[in-house]
This record gives structure tokens, sequence and C-alpha cells, in this order.
């Protein structure tokens, strides 16, 4: 079988012999699929950084609280990044929510829970950190056949029809999970509330206008080792950090939809989509049914920002010849295309004046804010008077420009691997010499930074000397 990638995988010194004897099973389970490289549980952060400097594996995975700690192995593989090789945690012993601590300073996290889920469930899950390509959508989750129920979600529409559906399809009969009802009707919920209490689906007058696109796009798949809920909207004006920090677990929030999800289910994937505003959640159960016998610990959890382009499960999408897994929710609301569109002369103008009052009180709030800002301002000794910037944090500065040099050499690496790869494959040389161009340009930028940075300290040795 070929090998979907190589894995770093550094033990964990802390475990259990009964942990450890579980934790060696999933790592067999692993060998299967990809290439494993076992480190010792006392290298340090310093040290890891070295071995990546001369080896690029796809994943390198770390017990939860090193993991935690080494801020210095994403910035290697980049804070921004969207795709390619990335930094995970694992944990085998019961670990509860709250000792995971607060959240993580980057705009990823991502934990995966070896102790609840079998050897391959816990595979399948790593695949799709090896391969960018598997990292979106449910079909990666399920075996091949699948059939995917899906159905839009429009402006209203309610909640309690949609749970008995869902409920009534039979993959889940059939498999047995309608033992996880209760859970399923409360993530069901919760997700229902991201879009109709917190989210696009809110009543509100400027949203009237689009009452026939789509709020929200629901799919559901169940197989024999998972049941997959997924849902795809659109959020503006939030970014990585944003959604990081609404379904990272929070003790003081346990009732909130992006906290029930994680409370409720066996693991919780949120992508951010870049350059879209759109989010992807993804709420998976096992067969293991975990949060229900050891209820408060923490789950697998996967947050992070994901490049648009490796999104395959196009949201939207209805059952048609090109896409066979696809089937249409019983009861669903009908497609975009089909809805009924108000032509009347009466209707065109309900819809303009409601046009020009959302448009009116999008003026009427910023004036409002206008007007705060200038109160805050006088209160504090009046326009003008605000404390001068403080100057560039130095230690930033370095760090910022550590990151970008990290950053930097891997991508040079990952084009020197690339070029090998072609020439073995026997690619032409146009395109062998337009990544080699690439690379040389990345390496020039990366020259230029650090002559920069020479002069800078040559002229601050010239002064202080």
């Amino acid at each position: 079988m070929k090998k979907l990638g190589t894995v770093l995988f550094i033990t964990d010194d802390r475990l259990s012999r009964e942990k450890a004897a579980l934790l060696a099973r999933h790592v067999h389970a692993l060998r299967q699929t990809a290439e494993l490289q076992m480190i010792g549980g006392g290298i340090t952060e310093e040290e890891l950084l070295k071995l990546l400097e001369t080896k690029t594996p796809h994943l390198v995975l770390a017990p939860w609280y090193r993991y935690l700690a080494w801020s210095r192995v994403e910035a290697f593989y980049g804070l921004t990044r969207t795709s390619g090789p990335t930094f995970a945690g694992y944990f085998c012993e019961p670990l509860q929510a709250y000792e995971v601590g607060e959240q993580a300073d980057h705009l990823r996290a991502i934990l995966v829970d070896l102790g609840s889920a079998s050897p391959a469930q816990t595979a399948t899950l790593l695949k799709a950190l090896i391969v960018d390509r598997r990292r979106s959508g449910v079909l990666p989750l399920h075996p091949p056949g699948t059939p995917v129920y899906c159905e839009s979600w429009y402006l209203g529409q309610g909640l309690g029809a949609r749970m008995d559906t869902v409920l009534a399809l039979p993959e889940l009969r059939n498999h047995e999970w309608t033992q996880r009802s209760n859970a399923l009707r409360i993530c069901l919920g919760a997700l229902w509330s991201l879009i109709y209490e917190e989210g696009p689906g809110k009543t509100e007058f400027h949203q009237l206008i689009t009452q026939s696109s789509p709020k929200a796009y629901l799919q559901v798949a169940a197989s024999a080792g998972f049941l997959t809920l997924r849902l795809c909207y659109t959020m503006p004006g939030w970014s990585p950090k944003t959604a990081l920090a609404s379904f990272w677990p929070e003790r003081g929030l346990p009732v909130k939809p992006a906290q029930l999800l994680g409370a409720y289910s066996d693991f919780l994937r949120v992508h951010w989509i870049a350059e879209t505003n759109d989010l992807e959640i993804v709420v998976g159960f096992l067969s293991s049914a975990a949060p229900e016998r050891q209820p408060g610990q923490a789950r697998s959890i996967w947050i992070e920002p994901l490049a648009a382009g490796l999104v395959s499960e196009v949201p939207y999408e209805t059952p048609n010849p090109n896409l066979p897994h696809l089937r249409q929710l019983p009861g669903a609301a009908p497609p975009l295309d089909t809805r009924p569109r108000a032509e009347s002369a009466e209707n065109k103008a309900r819809e303009r004046f409601i046009l020009d009052a959302a448009v009116k009180i999008r003026e009427l709030r910023k004036l409002l804010d206008d007007r705060e800002t200038l109160i805050r301002e006088l209160r504090s000794g009046g326009i003008g008077t605000a404390p001068a910037l403080p100057p560039p944090d130095a230690e930033g500065l370095l760090e910022a420009f550590q990151e970008k040099f990290f950053e930097a050499r891997f991508q040079i690496r990952q084009f020197e691997t690339q070029i090998a790869e072609m020439e073995n494959r026997g690619a032409t040389p146009g395109e062998i010499e337009a990544l080699r161009k690439k690379m040389l340009l990345l390496a020039q930028r990366q020259q230029g930074w650090i002559l920069k940075l020479a002069a800078a300290l040559e002229s601050y040795r010239s002064k202080t000397g």
C-alpha cells in the first residue's frame, strides 16, 4: 500500500503502562498508511526545530502539553498558513476540558483524543491531517459509497421537523446511531442556533431582501464508524482568531451553541475558509460514545484556517448525476432555483422600501458610533490629546522576523523537494524551471531581509561603538 506521507511522532513519557499499550496500537494502525518516525518524549523544542530543518514531515504529533507549550514550532511552519504540513497534539489519558487551559495564542488548535477512538478511527482522522485534500468535507471520514444527505437552510426555517427527519434516516437506524439521539438533538439544536440566533439567519430588516437565498447548508452522513454533521455558512467580519475563540472549550460558557457542540460530540472540526468569510463545521460521533460515559472530558478538537482551494465538497450543491453520493434530505426546502420569486410591482416596491430602510439603519448606526467615539475622546481630555502611539516592540519585531525567516526557509525546502519529485516523474523542463524561478525569487527576498537586518545592526554598532 502506498504511504500517504511522513509523520514525526513524539512519545508521551507520562503515560501509564495501560495507556502506553493503547498508544502502541494507534501507532501500529497509523503505520499502515504513513511513514512513521518515533521520537522520544525527552526531546526539547530546540532539538525538534533543528530536526525539522533537515526533515520535512507532513505532520508532527506531540503530547498535548508539549503542543500547547511549543509556540516556536507553530512559527516554524507559519502562523498564517492555510495548507501544507502542520503540528498537532494528542492525549491518551483522561483529560478534563479545563486542564487544556486558555485558547492557544496562535490561529489554530488541533488536539486528537487517542483514548476514546479505535485505532482505525484515529488513523482516519490523522489521514486528514496528513493530506490537504482530506481536511474538508465528510467523504474522507466514511467508506466509499456512503450516502450524504443535504439541504439548504432558508430564512425562518423551523427546527423540530429537522431533528425528526435526521433521526429517521435509514443509515442511522442500520448502524444503531439512534442510541446517540439525545446528543444528536443537542448538536442539531446548537447548529440551528448558530445560524438563526447568532448568525446569518437572524431576522433583521436588511436580511428580508435576501430571504430567497440560503443561510446555511447542512450535510448528514452515517456509516459503521462515523456519524457526521457538516454545516457551512458565511460570517462576515470573522477571522481565524474569532473562530478559535468561539469554539475553544470555556468553563464559564457551557450552554453557548459552540460549546455544546464540543461537549456532546466525539470530535469537532472548524475551518475558517480563507478569503471567503465562510465557516465549515463538522460535528463527529463515534460508536464508543465517550461523551456520554465520561462527560466533562476533553475531546478531539480541530480549529484552523483552510485555503478555499482545498474545499472539495462545495457547499450548496444539490443531488445530480455527477454527484451520486448526494441525496436530498427528506422534507428539505426546494433548491434555490425552484423557489417562487416575487415579480409583481407591489413586491418589488416592498423590497425597495426594505432595502432603503436597511441603508438608513446602517447610516444611523454609523452616526451613533461616531458620536460615541467623540464623547469618549472629549471625556478623556478632548480631541487630539490622545497619547502618542508607543514605539514598535523590538522583541515583537524580532519574533516576526524569525517567523518570516523560518517560513521562507521551509518553503524553499518544499520547493527543492517538489523539484526533485518533478524530475523523478519526468516533468517538462519548463515546469521545473518555473518552480525553480519561484524558489530563487524567495531565496533572494530572504537574502534581502538578512542584508537589511545586518545593515541595521551595523548602524547601531557604529553609533554605540
